[in-house]
């Protein structure tokens, strides 16, 4: 029948008549199920407060350690430490600095070695750059005869707190510098110079 209806308001008409009504025992079938203790059946509970506030600490805990984890997000404290003076190239004076930039006093980000020109004790514009790496290390001039390599230890060279930092550096003096890195040492076994 519904199928001949071509007109929406015939339709509509035909479903305005239509009525519903309980059966004439549902009151007395309602009633006795309430007498003999039947209770409708609950459906799904509500997520309660507790937890919406559960999961939003966790959310918010999950996203301070990601933060505290990958260090604010380039964020993280960068520390500067300016070394001077000390013979880094070999020369003989001690007319040398360090120049260390550090992520967290750990991650290095720029190793430089200057020759401290003006006697500023620190790193100016007037200063001879011997060194400069920013990045991994490189050879930044060919091995040559007479370079010499030696190692410098321990200092707290990358601003991290303890001196348990070291250098290396392959040097042709007196001011030719081909190489320097920057290390963690740790103490050998039994050895308390380093802590």
């Amino acid at each position: 029948m519904i199928a001949q209806l071509a007109d929406p308001r015939d339709l509509d008409a035909l479903l305005g008549r239509i009525q519903f009504r309980p059966r004439a025992s549902l009151e007395g079938e309602v009633a006795g199920r309430w007498a003999r203790g039947d209770r409708p059946t609950p459906g799904p509970r509500p997520v309660g407060n507790k937890l919406v506030w559960l999961g939003v600490l966790l959310l918010l805990l999950g996203a301070v350690l990601y933060l505290v984890q990958s260090g604010f997000g380039g964020l993280a404290q960068v520390r500067t430490v300016d070394r001077c003076c000390e013979d880094f190239d070999g020369g003989g004076d001690r007319d040398d600095g360090m120049l260390v930039v550090s992520r967290q006093g750990s991650d290095v980000q720029r190793l430089a070695i200057y020759e401290d020109l003006d006697g500023s004790r620190s790193y100016t514009a007037g200063d001879a750059l011997r060194f400069d790496r920013s990045g991994r290390p490189s050879l930044q001039q060919p091995l040559t005869a007479g370079m010499r390599t030696f190692e410098l230890c321990c200092r707290d060279y990358d601003g991290g707190g303890p001196a348990d930092d070291a250098v290396v550096i392959m040097a042709l003096p007196p001011d030719r510098i081909a190489m320097a890195a920057i290390y963690e040492r740790l103490p050998a076994a039994g050895d308390k110079s380093l802590r």
